[in-house]
């Protein structure tokens, strides 16, 4: 089992923009990235290969009305930046709740069970 705390991603309406005809990461998404890919390696949370489970736990930045499945996408696609994870079409199941207490985002990868 893994488990990260991560600063609040932005929201998956926010990751992709488009100049012209190319679609490209937007700079919040790709700071974000950054930022948070080191936070990841400082933790030294090591990797899970193959099929994972992903449990989410989110304080809310601000009062603004949010989907915290917006925070999937970029969760997902940071991991398999770092290595946490091989390729995030491996995720098997995934749960995700505000919570109250704590600062941004904490997630904990653990193996899949065969069901």
């Amino acid at each position: 089992m893994i488990e990260l705390h991560l600063p609040f991603p932005p929201s998956a309406n926010r990751l992709w923009r488009r100049s012209g005809h190319t679609i490209h990461k937007s700079k919040t998404y790709t700071d974000w990235l950054r930022d948070a890919g080191w936070q990841v390696i400082a933790q030294k949370a090591g990797g899970i290969a193959g099929p994972y489970s992903l449990h989410i736990q989110a304080k809310r930045p601000d009062k603004r009305r949010r989907d915290i499945d917006n925070l999937i996408k970029p969760l997902n696609d940071l991991l398999v930046i770092v290595g946490a994870v091989d390729d995030d079409s491996h995720c098997e199941f995934v749960s995700a709740r505000w919570v109250t207490t704590g600062d941004g985002v904490t997630v904990r990868i653990e193996r899949a069970v065969a069901e």
